[in-house]
């Protein structure tokens, strides 16, 4: 009897076991069918057993296609052979991968894919099949914007937009950095939509950027992102075989499509002029938003050559460009902020050259970059002027100036006049003046310490501001000075319109001088027209003796230059200021 229920339990327990099991083959087999991603069973050798219905919706080959091959069936020409190569490597060594894949569908068509694959073994440790389930991201996207429309789609061309890009990108590019290929990114404009909404009306220019992203959809790989960016800037990126002949054949094509003339629905026929700019990863850039910088930079290159063209990086000009631009995002930082990386004033001794007594200095800006290194400011001041910011430098600089006079004044030295140089655009503002003696007031300061430069060309390209201003700094008992003088338009007719006290000779006067009979006479020249107009004299770039021994002829005039002294910080500054204020004629050459 215990034997017969012994029998009895082991029946039952095995009938428990094949009910469970039979559970679980039809749960496995309804996920197998019912499943969205695509699902392929290989055996060891990679011949496919087994697909479900989602991978027929997915590729548009049937079970019986396919059933017998290998999944070579699928793929597209995309990748190199080093990816499937290192995939396979990567499945021998941990026996799983996943990652992005372009595959092909039955039609052509290529795809997006997220594709996870797994090694599946016996008792014994060996290989019976493989699985792999693929993820169509390219109809998640389009879910995804269809459920997100003001996320990813542009509403005016319901192509997609910025966002999407920065998306897809960063997408790209980490399966470029994986599979060690290259990416491809196109900025164009079609040009000439200003125009059109000016005289046809925007619903009109509306119109033109439907029809042009209509063109350029039908242009493009389905492969391609096309995004609007904004206005009439477009970008495409191509995500594999970004060859320069491949990138550049996808150009030449746009700007023959895009430049045909097009017909609006009120028969007004308009012709656009398109400017394409090329990058490419990982030469151009690495990261993300590089990579559209760079392509950015490409586009205004190749407007400013003239539009119907495109412009693949200027690699050389790339990096001038994006050292300029980290050398306004730090001056910007620096004026926003207060925090000061790197950056201080120097001074410049003026001398007289009969008893060398100093008579003033020039602050000069010296700018040590924690990534550039020395930056010259013949470079950072022309970044300063072009990007708005040189207002605020100037005055930075003077309120820095005014630190450093009062604190001499306060050592019981008798500070130098100290020059400091002004921008054009300080000319356009009106409350320049007023600030200026606002802020010497604050620091106790008398008018006669401040001597502003001003150049040639600011003169003349701020001729009836520049002159109002200045009459009213001279009147308030600033001294003014014409720096660089020579090198400009050289005006010597409109030297009486402005109200100066001094002409600045530029250095580049003192070296032809010495090697030039006739240029030693225009320098005479200009001794005795700043005599007759009553106006000091300061010629600079006085570097060797025989230079200073050529100005002996023209009596007490004030030098500056490496001969006597280099620019220096204000603790080196102070001993020489210290002889001075004991009497004149001790100071000490350097």
């Amino acid at each position: 009897m215990r034997e017969d229920h012994h029998h009895q339990e082991a029946a039952a327990q095995t009938s428990v076991f094949e009910q469970n099991l039979s559970f679980k083959r039809q749960l496995l087999q309804h996920v197998f069918e019912n499943a969205l991603e695509s699902i392929i069973v290989t055996n060891a050798d990679g011949i496919i057993e087994r697909v479900n219905p989602a991978f027929t919706h997915i590729t548009g080959f049937t079970a019986e296609e396919v059933l017998g091959k290998t999944p070579r069936l699928i793929q597209s020409a995309k990748h190199e052979p080093d990816f499937y190569r290192k995939m396979w490597q990567q499945i021998s060594r941990t026996g799983q991968w996943s990652g992005q894949v372009w595959n092909r569908r039955k039609s052509g068509e290529v795809y997006l894919q997220w594709l996870s694959i797994n090694t599946l073994t016996n008792h014994h440790g060996q290989i019976t099949h493989r699985v792999a389930i693929g993820h169509d991201l390219s109809g998640q996207r389009m879910v995804e914007q269809d459920r997100m429309p003001f996320t990813f789609k542009d509403p005016l061309t319901q192509l997609g937009n910025r966002q999407l890009l920065t998306s897809r990108l960063e997408q790209a590019l980490a399966e470029a950095q994986r599979n060690k290929i290259r990416v491809g990114l196109m900025v164009l404009d079609i040009g000439r939509l200003k125009p059109v909404n000016e005289q046809l009306g925007m619903t009109w220019g509306d119109d033109v950027l439907r029809q042009q992203a209509r063109i350029m959809q039908a242009a493009v790989d389905e492969a391609d992102t096309l995004v609007r960016l904004q206005g009439d800037m477009f970008a495409i990126l191509r995500h594999s075989k970004a060859e320069d002949t491949t990138m550049g054949h996808l150009a030449e094509k746009l700007l023959s499509l895009l430049g045909q003339p097009m017909v609006l629905a009120d028969q007004n026929v308009v012709c656009m002029q398109p400017s394409i700019g090329i990058a490419i990863y990982p030469r151009d850039a690495k990261e993300p938003e590089n990579l559209l910088q760079a392509a950015e930079y490409a586009h205004a290159m190749a407007k400013r050559e003239g539009r119907g063209r495109y412009q693949f990086v200027d690699e050389q000009q790339h990096r001038l460009h994006h050292r300029e631009l980290i050398i306004e995002q730090s001056l910007g930082h620096m004026l926003n902020t207060g925090l000061v990386q790197g950056v201080s004033l120097h001074y410049q001794p003026q001398v007289c050259s009969v008893d060398e007594r100093i008579v003033g200095v020039e602050a000069l800006l010296r700018w040590t970059h924690p990534r550039l290194d020395m930056i010259s400011p013949a470079e950072f001041i022309p970044v300063a002027e072009q990007s708005g910011l040189s207002v605020r430098l100037d005055r930075w600089v003077i309120e820095q100036v005014c630190t450093q006079l009062a604190a001499w004044r306060e050592q019981g030295m008798m500070p130098p006049m100290v020059s400091v140089n002004l921008c054009a655009q300080q000319f356009s503002q009106a409350d320049f003046c007023d600030w200026l003696m606002v802020t010497m007031a604050r620091f106790g300061l008398p008018h006669s310490l401040i001597k502003l430069e001003v150049t040639e060309s600011t003169m003349m390209d701020q001729l009836d501001t520049g002159i109002n201003m200045l009459q009213q700094l001279r009147d308030q008992g600033f001294k003014l000075s014409l720096d660089d003088f020579g090198t400009g338009y050289s005006a010597l007719s409109c030297l009486h319109w402005f109200p100066l006290d001094e002409l600045k000779i530029d250095r580049s006067f003192m070296v032809e001088a010495c090697e030039s009979s006739r240029a030693l006479t225009l320098l005479r020249t200009i001794m005795q027209l700043a005599e007759q107009l009553s106006l000091s004299l300061v010629v600079e770039g006085v570097e060797q003796k025989e230079q200073l021994e050529l100005l002996e002829e023209f009596g007490s005039i004030t030098v500056q230059g490496y001969y006597y002294y280099k620019p220096m910080p204000a603790s080196e500054l102070l001993p020489l200021l210290s002889l001075c204020s004991k009497g004149p004629g001790n100071s000490t050459l350097m």
